[in-house]
Parts: structure tokens; C-alpha cells; sequence
């Protein structure tokens, strides 16, 4: 049950975390904000699909956090049994929130950077790269069950012990 507890308060850190960051985000919107009379306050990218893609990235981004946060507080009540199912329903939450957070963050750089394009290319180039690594690490991790097919068991293993062995432990 300790154990359990120290994975539900650091997974519930960093859920609040994101919440956090993407909340600051959807008020800091890449672009700004218009200062003129008709249209004060309103964002400056608004018509742009890649200010679109950020707004909903980010709100995914946050209401996901949110909800995994939410299971998590429930899960410090200190019943086993709903301590599990809080780590069950929050654990690919919280994925989709870092998944969500990372593609906000590709498309609000790609806006700021879009007028030189060799620019934004690279970086979605490497905002792809790194979700897509990204992913790699989080899937195994969200799915809270071996899985049964062999080629993605023999994947997600060598893809963890990689991860142990970049951090040395």
C-alpha cells in the first residue's frame, strides 16, 4: 500500500502540474491578442488551422490532467481496491494529457516560426520525432496489462530497458 501511495502523490504532482501549464497556456496564446477597438481581446491567430490545432490540444491537454488528478485525490482515501482503479483510469489520462500538452506545444512554435519555412518544418520534424518517441515510452505504461501478442511485448520491453539504461539505475 506505501508503494501504491507514492505513485498515486507523484502522479497527482505532475497531473496538477499540466493542468497547470496548459491552464497558463490557454491565456497565453501564441500570437497574442488583438489591442484594436473591434476586436480587443481577441486572439490575433484565431482564423489559423495551426491556432485551432493548439486550442485543442491544450484543452484536451487540460481536461485530461484534470480528470486524472480527480481519480487521484480519490485514490488518497486509502481503499486498495479504488486506489487501483483510480491508477487504471488515470494512467492513460494522464498519457493523453502529455501527448496533448506536446502537440499544443508543436503547433503554438510552429505558429510563432511559420513565415520562414525551412523553420517550421524542423520543427515539426522534431515535434513529431520526439511525440512519437514520446509515445513509444507512454504506451507501455498505460496499458495495465501484459499484453498477450509477442512482437509488442518483445517492443515495449526493449523500449523500458532502454529507458533504465539512459537514466543508470
Amino acid at each position: 500500500m506505501e508503494n501504491y501511495k507514492e505513485i498515486v502523490n507523484t502522479l497527482l504532482l505532475v497531473c496538477t502540474l499540466v493542468a497547470t501549464v496548459t491552464f497558463a497556456a490557454s491565456y497565453t496564446v501564441p500570437g497574442g491578442y488583438n489591442s484594436s477597438d473591434t476586436d480587443l481581446g481577441i486572439a490575433t491567430m484565431l482564423r489559423d488551422k495551426g491556432f485551432h490545432m493548439f486550442v485543442f490540444c491544450d484543452s484536451i491537454a487540460m481536461y485530461s490532467s484534470v480528470i486524472a488528478a480527480v481519480a487521484l485525490i480519490w485514490a488518497q482515501l486509502g481503499d486498495l481496491t479504488l486506489v487501483i482503479i483510480a491508477l487504471k483510469l488515470a494512467m492513460p489520462l494522464f498519457g493523453v494529457a502529455l501527448s496533448m500538452m506536446s502537440m499544443a506545444f508543436i503547433a503554438g512554435l510552429f505558429l510563432t516560426v511559420n513565415k520562414l519555412p525551412w523553420l517550421g518544418i524542423a520543427v515539426l520534424e522534431m515535434g513529431i520525432t520526439f511525440l512519437a518517441m514520446l509515445l513509444v515510452i507512454l504506451i507501455p505504461l498505460c496499458i495495465p496489462y501484459t499484453p498477450s501478442n509477442g512482437i509488442y511485448r518483445y517492443i515495449s520491453y526493449y523500449v523500458i530497458y532502454l529507458v533504465i539504461l539512459a537514466t543508470g539505475n
